[in-house]
């Protein structure tokens, strides 16, 4: 018989849940010089890059069918099936006989990735509302900001172990490890709550999520916020080796942000002991705002290239805001969806995903010998996500109805 979830082992599997994305891409980052090898491409070749843009992809488009399926099954067999997923494109991806199948194995990851990512939102939002629930929001980040720098380490290990196709084949161990598990909880979906399959239906609930002022305001707020996170991630390796020359640093630069987005999600959720959920937000949202104009000020009074230390501890501020203010928005994004918890996830997930990565996108391409561009990005996307927060009735003491019954 299937046993109810306690409290701390429900963050810890969501946590590992929210992983496997991170864990997916990490730890195949140090194979790419023998993979490149391996398909005949140039050292300097970008095209294995693409292994990590489709993965983002496939996650973004997994996500629409994920939430919907959830609200009409229930949360444990989405996952399951999600995960089944992941460990056979994880297989296939080890076996790959070319790049194109590589590729393909990789989308398909994503795809199934989307899953555990976005269901571990839901499944929080079943069992909680309010505070409580930006509280165990932002313990999940703490636990999760272990991937970032474990990932790299496990990536390696296996790569000295078998070659890039043992890393690629690691994705099977988290695949079979949620599996079991969530295999022996109980449903966390109220048999009330379960939605119609019919397409009108999940179009209509998509509807709702978009024309609920809180829910779509947080969303964006939090969507803005990706849009210069995603560039931290992905511009982060360019500044160190050719802007500041500490290209070998990399992983230990890296393994330090990590531990302190971790800190700073703990603080976070520490504070929201004694605050409400939407104050911590804003207050963490002017903090970005005030933060990134400190990043663009060091940056144009040197010529977009400040003293290495002084932008570390800039970047690392920064960034610690939005980490605060990502889970508590999510939480006041989700708190009026009720029965829609899935799908409003889905939503908000494939939102953050796909346009939060074409923003980062902007900065991206602009960082050429200088982090000027980045600190502007900053400044910007966070100004907007402050924005959206003030349209979403942050500055007002109303809360939304939640969506708490079956009816559209």
């Amino acid at each position: 018989m299937n046993r109810r979830v306690g409290t701390g082992e429900l963050i810890v599997l969501v946590a590992f849940m929210t992983a496997t994305g991170a864990l997916a891409i990490d730890q195949m980052l140090p194979a790419f010089p023998e993979m490149r090898l391996h398909f005949g491409l140039d050292e300097d070749s970008t095209r294995l890059s693409l292994a990590v843009t489709l993965f983002f992809v496939g996650c973004g488009v997994g996500n629409f069918f994920a939430g919907p399926l959830a609200d009409a099954l229930g949360r444990k067999p989405v996952v399951l099936g999600s995960m089944t997923l992941y460990g056979v494109a994880a297989f296939a991806s080890a076996i790959s006989p070319s790049l194109e199948v590589l590729l393909i194995s990789r989308f398909i990851w994503g795809f199934a990735a989307a899953g555990p990512r976005t269901l571990s939102q839901a499944m929080i939002r079943d069992k909680y509302s309010g505070e409580a629930m930006a509280r165990v929001m932002t313990l999940m980040q703490t636990i999760f900001f272990l991937a970032p720098i474990a990932a790299p380490l496990i990536g390696k290990g296996f790569l000295e172990l078998g070659g890039w196709r043992w890393t690629m084949g690691f994705g099977l161990i988290p695949a079979a490890i949620i599996t079991i598990w969530v295999s022996t909880i109980e449903e966390t979906l109220d048999p009330e709550n379960k939605r119609s399959l019919e397409l009108g239906r999940v179009f209509e609930g998509f509807k709702l999520v978009v024309k609920n002022r809180v829910t779509f305001g947080y969303g964006l707020a939090v969507t803005f916020g990706f849009g210069a996170f995603y560039s931290f991630l992905g511009s982060t390796e360019l500044v160190l080796e050719d802007i500041y020359d500490y290209g070998d640093q990399f992983f230990l630069f890296f393994s330090m942000m990590s531990i302190f987005l971790g800190l700073a999600a703990f603080i976070a959720n520490r504070i929201l002991q004694r605050t409400t959920a939407k104050r911590m937000a804003f207050l963490a949202g002017v903090g970005l705002v005030v933060s990134s104009a400190g990043m663009l000020v060091a940056a144009l009074s040197t010529s977009g290239k400040p003293p290495f230390m002084l932008w570390v501890v800039l970047f690392m501020i920064a960034n610690g805001f939005h980490i605060a203010f990502f889970p508590t928005g999510n939480s006041l994004a989700l708190d009026p969806m009720g029965a829609l918890a899935g799908t409003a996830a889905a939503a908000i997930g494939s939102l953050t995903l796909l346009l939060g990565s074409f923003l980062a996108s902007f900065i991206d391409r602009a960082v050429s010998g200088s982090v000027t561009p980045i600190a502007v990005g900053y400044l910007v996307y966070a100004i907007a996500s402050l924005a959206s927060q003030v349209w979403a009735g942050a500055l007002s003491g109303d809360s939304s109805r939640p969506v708490a019954d079956n009816t559209v």
